[in-house]
């Protein structure tokens, strides 16, 4: 089920004239910068700082001392978002510390959390090394006891999912709403309030879906004592299914924004991103887009002067999914990790964020799902290639029911001859491969009926954007 919550405008904003996403923040977005308590800690005594003000009237020595001690305390601080820019995801700057705000941030809103205005939310518990999930440990070892007025009602006893909730309201931590929060079901009415009563679509009350696909492994084990090990599939079990509505086309789009660069350092570089990404659907709109290393879906939809006709949504480890939604409703959602990266070049956990989309006119479902893969390239990261693509399949199967299209995109960090694509390849069918870092994007399918596909290139990105038109 698919609630509200609220949304913050960007930084300097006042609520007046923006133009509004409509963005679903149900995953808090992870940016592997391997930052912990300290850093934390270090980000909340910035933001007290620069909430200090000073005295109306003042002796002119005590206004003499206190601009010498503002000098040390901004130095301190550019010190410290200095040292920051050593983290980052793959080799980059810190995303969080490097991306300044756009030149037209005041005309458009960026994807935030939590705010005044209602958007589409979903519940789910943090996974360990996410941002949320740093500030809530921080909650409950420290802020609890040194800034225990921020926690009313909870004690260093209180269980993580409180934490998690009361944290939903610091933009900073970036906390989805826990499914188990208490106040879940207040903060429920109080979107649907905010939002006239234009509650998302729930299927709990219609009639039940199709069957599970269903996992059918076999006795053959990769990866084995390792977290993300898996079971090699049953020979001859493949998804294969182009629904049963046929004449229904669905476009879909991958892209690698190579958000650190285009983004955090060229600062959108025009738009570029955003323009390719008009062109390609001038005649025909995508249906579906999905996007890594993406830090804010809103600034990228702005660009490309889609704001009003996409619903987004933001997920672990930077990655984005937006719907049409003239054509398209939201039935369920999630990520599940299915892999992560190896020690020798470590940014953390790696995950397939997956959507099932109703189209409205046919009824037809479609279960999207959008990864970024492990590194090294081509590597298959900590638990090989074959993990990486069998986790993946278990989770299309664990998910999706037996008349929904598959449709499975994204930078793999991996080449169409590497075990991850070669454990895909008769399970799923390749549409198209791009020509970067030896072929790492892809989109696959469970159909193989397909009117056109295009490499659109890389509109200021390192990686080729990928199209695909499914006939179904």
């Amino acid at each position: 089920m698919v609630t509200r919550n609220d949304q913050l405008p960007s930084d300097g904003d006042d609520n007046s004239g923006d133009q509004r996403v409509e963005v679903v923040p149900h995953l808090a977005e992870q940016t592997s910068t391997g930052r912990g308590d300290e850093a934390v800690q270090r980000e909340r005594s910035a933001h007290a700082l620069a909430g200090t003000r000073v005295p109306w009237r003042m002796a002119a020595v005590a206004a003499a001392f206190i601009a010498l001690l503002a000098c040390v305390l901004l130095a301190s601080l550019s010190s410290d978002s200095s040292s920051r820019e050593s983290d980052g995801e793959e080799s980059a700057p810190s995303l969080l510390a490097a991306a300044a705000p756009p030149p037209n941030a005041a005309a458009r809103s960026l994807v935030m959390v939590r705010g005044t205005s209602a958007v589409n939310i979903g519940c789910r518990s943090v996974q360990e090394g996410e941002p949320c999930h740093r500030h809530v440990q921080w909650a409950m070892t420290s802020g609890i006891t040194t800034d225990g007025d921020l926690f009313p009602g909870l004690t260093s006893d209180s269980p993580f999912e409180a934490f998690q909730a009361a944290m939903q309201a610091d933009p900073y931590a970036r906390c989805p709403r826990p499914c188990a929060a208490p106040s879940a079901a207040g903060a429920e009415t109080q979107a649907e309030a905010e939002d006239g009563g234009n509650k998302t679509e729930n299927y709990s009350d219609t009639p039940a879906l199709p069957d599970l696909i269903g996992w059918k492994p076999s006795s053959r084990m990769v990866a084995e004592g390792q977290w993300c090990s898996a079971h090699e599939p049953e020979a001859g079990w493949a998804l294969e299914s182009c629904g049963d509505h046929p004449g229904l086309q669905i476009k879909v789009l991958t892209y690698n924004l190579w958000w650190w660069h285009l983004f955090g350092r060229r600062h959108g570089g025009g738009g570029s991103a955003g323009h390719l990404i008009a062109r390609a659907g001038s005649r025909q709109p995508f249906d579906v887009m999905a996007f890594q290393e993406c830090e804010d879906i809103g600034w990228v939809l702005s660009d490309a002067g889609a704001a009003q006709e996409y619903v987004a949504l933001t997920g672990p480890h930077a990655l984005c999914i937006a719907y049409r939604k003239a054509a398209w409703s939201l039935v369920d959602d999630g990520a599940d990790n299915v892999n992560e990266d190896r020690g020798d070049q470590w940014y953390g956990t790696r995950a397939g964020m997956w959507v099932r989309l109703r189209h409205m006119e046919s009824g037809q479902v479609v279960f999207f799902v959008n990864h970024h893969g492990p590194l090294p390239i081509h590597t298959g990261g900590r638990c090989g290639g074959e993990a990486t693509a069998y986790n993946l399949l278990r989770l299309i199967s664990s998910h999706a029911r037996v008349m929904d299209v598959i449709v499975l995109v994204g930078d793999f960090n991996a080449g169409p001859m590497t075990s991850t694509l070669r454990s895909l390849h008769g399970r799923l069918h390749s549409l198209i491969t791009g020509s970067k870092f030896g072929g790492v994007d892809h989109i696959l399918s469970s159909c193989r009926r397909i009117a056109s596909t295009r490499n659109l290139g890389p509109g200021g990105s390192d990686h080729d954007a990928l199209e695909a038109v499914i006939q179904l």
